[in-house]
């Protein structure tokens, strides 16, 4: 239980700092020091680990993804492929609600590390002439994104899960459905309660400052050629499998060459998605994990609430939970905790017991201060933490209330 200890007081410290406005990225870099320092790693091995951290494939193809996707923004922006899409979807949709979900909702169906990265652009197209706040465009841009991720089988934890407990995927998707519905329902309660999203400006208004090759003049159409890309980016992706990174160069290079991109246009587009602050930022994460691996403290914690004497649903809970917060990525915290778990799954109701563990492994990974998509859209959107994350706090806890009620009920 000390290593629990240790870690639940550095991330104390984060947050701590993150609320004294103090950069996150250094404040990840700093935990990940004092961290080193509290488990006894001599400095050779901390700034080994903060160099493995870094240098690491996954760390780098992560940061090349994210600079792809920037990049990927900045060329639809540039050539107004993004305001067509937005005008024309408006026309279409008239509930400014429908609205503010859809993008983060359809780009969900992209389980990419930092996905919501992908719908952040084009929420904040769609709600630019909303009386929305920032903080409400992060909350929903990053929980929306995460609906599908409790039952969707495109998504690595719930596969995952399948191969460590060799349980039907079929199965396993039935019985996780309802989390996914209640995700649903409580991100719709938190985005909109006692708030009522009103355009600032209405489509007439808008339409008396366009061309005549206007999106309304034939909306379905532009909306489809418009969303193009980001269907083709689906498909092969979702459908068949591609790798992510390959598929965004390619998608890039494609649009270069169709949209006449000159050579001067394509440096200045280099440049500009170019984002320092955000590279330095998933660096940081990067390092941040790494550190708990090198330190063993989530393994450490695990072991220490397996020999505990408490019951085996609160360890079923828990244990994930604390990994999932710890580690920010679903399928991380799964593989650290399922082997352990699965030696103490009881023999009644076993589906039971590992649906507890898989969504608690999601809810600790949605209220984590470390989980990319809730970093990435704090900082796209600029929004305040604290108005922020008590917003996640306040779903996650609502979420768990409805998994242990269900997990009882059931």
């Amino acid at each position: 239980m000390i290593a629990l200890l240790k870690v639940s007081i550095i991330l104390g410290i984060i947050v701590v700092l993150i609320n004294k406005k103090f950069p996150l990225a250094w404040a990840l870099i700093g935990g990940s020091l004092i961290m080193g320092i509290s488990f006894g790693l001599p400095l050779y091995h901390i700034f080994r680990g903060f160099k493995e951290g870094i240098l690491d494939w996954n760390t780098i193809k992560l940061l090349l993804i994210l600079y792809l996707i920037a990049l990927f923004e900045n060329i639809l922006r540039e050539k107004n492929i993004l305001k067509n899409m937005v005008l024309s979807f408006k026309t279409l949709i008239k509930d400014e609600r429908i609205r503010l979900i859809s993008m983060p909702t359809i780009m969900g169906f992209l389980p990419s590390v930092g996905g919501a990265l992908f719908s952040a652009p084009l929420l904040e197209e769609i709600s630019e002439k909303t009386n929305i706040e920032s903080e409400r465009k992060s909350y929903i841009n990053y929980w929306f994104r995460h609906i599908w991720e409790p039952f969707l089988p495109i998504y690595p934890g719930i596969l995952l899960v399948s191969v460590l407990t060799d349980k039907s995927i079929n199965l396993l998707v039935k019985e996780a459905l309802p989390y996914g519905l209640a995700v649903f329902a409580i991100g719709l309660f938190f985005a909109f309660y006692k708030v009522n999203p009103t355009p600032t400006e209405t489509i007439q208004e808008e339409n008396q400052e366009v061309t005549p090759d206007t999106p309304f003049q034939n909306p379905l159409r532009i909306f489809l050629l418009s969303i193009l890309p980001i269907i083709i980016l689906l498909t092969l992706v979702i459908l068949f499998h591609f790798d992510l990174l390959y598929v965004l160069i390619g998608l890039v290079l494609l649009l270069f060459f169709i949209m006449k991109v000159n050579l001067e246009e394509i440096k200045n587009l280099l440049i500009n998605s170019l984002k320092i602050q955000n590279l330095i930022l998933i660096a940081a994460v990067m390092i941040f994990k790494r550190m708990l691996e090198i330190t063993g403290a989530v393994s450490d914690i695990a072991y220490s609430l397996n020999y505990s004497f408490l019951p085996t649903f609160i360890i079923f809970f828990a244990l994930p939970l604390l990994a999932g917060i710890f580690t920010g990525v679903t399928s991380a915290s799964i593989g650290i905790t399922f082997p352990i778990l699965m030696r103490m799954l009881p023999y009644q109701d076993p589906v039971k017991y590992i649906i507890l563990a898989f969504v608690s492994a999601f809810l600790g990974v949605m209220v984590s201060p470390l989980h990319l998509c809730l970093i990435l859209t704090k900082e796209y959107f600029q929004s305040d933490w604290n108005k922020l994350y008590s917003q996640v706090i306040k779903s996650g806890i609502v979420f768990g209330i409805f998994l242990l009620i269900k997990f009882f009920l059931t």
